[in-house]
């Protein structure tokens, strides 16, 4: 009698997350205040109303989730500085919902459908740097306000999935202070996004992404407001975004199928001054929906449906006195996607794209200058609906 070989039996792990968030989240620790160190100084706040993570190295996953949100998430933070703050750096963060699946290499297929609702609250992120008189080695402040965050990480291993993202919320990130003087760099970036998802394959990935993102709140906002006396390197940017998907992959195939749609009122504003300056860097770039899906692979579809009616609005401001190179920019878009194929991989794509924009549209920017300076560049760019979908070789 011939023997039988038993079948070797594929594990699967099942996960379903249902969680409710209704009361204030707040993270507010006391301020940071310095003296006179010469070493590094570091500040932190973060405040998430909700946040699941799904990392899985054997086996397939199943995962249901569902994530609700009807109270206020806000985060503060303060950096005070006497004399000298040698290395600096503040994080703020304000999450209402958030959710991370990641795959490494031997995980099998992901499959699910994930669902993020946030009512109509606060995400606020707030950091302020008061150092005036003070000095600083260099300077990094980075605030980040999110209503809903969906992240996929795979590594070989197939993702297929459907996700629901809805924001009723004032989304606000703030940032900015003052500073007497840094011999190196200050940087200072506000980012502002209602709905949020990015996934990531490599090694022969494959991902099919069906995602819808609703933005109905008031407003989005990331302002950036930093005045500094004398500084070597100067740089500050805020960037507002109600819905955002940007989805890389290498290897396998890629399936983006993408509906955005919002109504609120879209704006960043960031305005920089640095008495002294050997460059100084302003910028602004404020987007409603925005798509970008791109595979190092054999095929990238996508399936791409916008609409916005809020109004958007981007403002850059660098002003000095004296200095060497100055900049400003500032971008203002209503719908934008961008779609890319590998030529090398012997890629293709297919494209069905649909944007429609009843909301204005305005970017401005501006550089002043009151003595002297080696260069000036000012850009101001306002686009209503922009698509670009391509097939070449990847960057290297």
């Amino acid at each position: 009698m011939p023997m039988l070989l038993a079948g070797v039996a594929t594990s699967q792990s099942v996960v379903t997350n249902n969680q409710s968030q209704s009361a204030p989240v707040t993270a507010n620790p006391p301020p940071v205040d310095v003296d006179n160190t010469s070493g590094a100084v570091a500040g932190v706040a973060d405040a998430t109303g909700n946040s699941l993570s799904v990392p899985v190295t054997s086996g397939s996953l199943s995962v249901t989730s569902n994530q609700s949100l009807t109270g206020d998430v806000i985060s503060n933070s303060q950096l005070n500085v006497v004399t000298n703050a040698g290395s600096a750096t503040m994080n703020t963060a304000s999450t209402g919902n958030s959710s991370d699946v990641e795959t490494v290499t031997g995980g099998g297929a992901v499959t699910g459908t994930l669902t993020q609702t946030v009512g109509a609250v606060n995400i606020l992120a707030t950091n302020s740097i008061s150092a005036s008189g003070a000095q600083a080695g260099s300077l990094s402040t980075g605030t980040q306000a999110i209503a809903n965050s969906q992240g996929f990480v795979t590594d070989s291993s197939p993702v297929n999935v459907t996700t629901n993202q809805s924001s009723a919320a004032v989304v606000d990130a703030e940032d900015g202070g003052t500073l007497t003087y840094t011999g190196g760099t200050a940087a200072f970036s506000a980012s502002a996004v209602s709905n949020n998802l990015t996934g990531t394959g490599s090694g022969g990935a494959a991902q099919t992404i069906n995602a819808t993102q609703s933005t109905t709140g008031t407003r989005t906002q990331a302002g950036e407001y930093a005045y500094l006396g004398n500084a070597q390197t100067a740089q500050a940017a805020s960037t507002a975004s109600d819905n955002n998907i940007n989805i890389s992959n290498q290897g396998g195939s890629l399936n983006v199928v993408s509906n955005q749609t919002n109504t609120a009122y879209t704006q960043a504003e960031t305005i920089l001054s640095s008495y002294e300056f050997g460059t100084g860097q302003a910028s602004a770039y404020s987007v409603a929906n925005s798509v970008l899906a791109a595979n190092a692979g054999p095929y990238t579809g996508v399936d791409n449906t916008q609409t916005n009616s809020g109004g958007v609005v981007a403002n850059s401001s660098f002003i000095g006195n004296n200095g060497y190179d100055a900049s400003s920019s500032s971008t203002a878009m209503g719908n934008a996607a961008t779609g890319f194929a590998c030529s090398d991989c012997g890629g293709v794509i297919s494209v069905n794209n649909t944007q429609t924009n009843t909301g204005g549209v305005s970017a401005t920017s501006s550089v002043e200058i009151a003595a002297s300076n080696r260069s000036v560049t000012s850009t101001a760019t306002a686009v209503g609906n922009t698509a670009t979908y391509y097939v070449s070789k990847p960057s290297r």
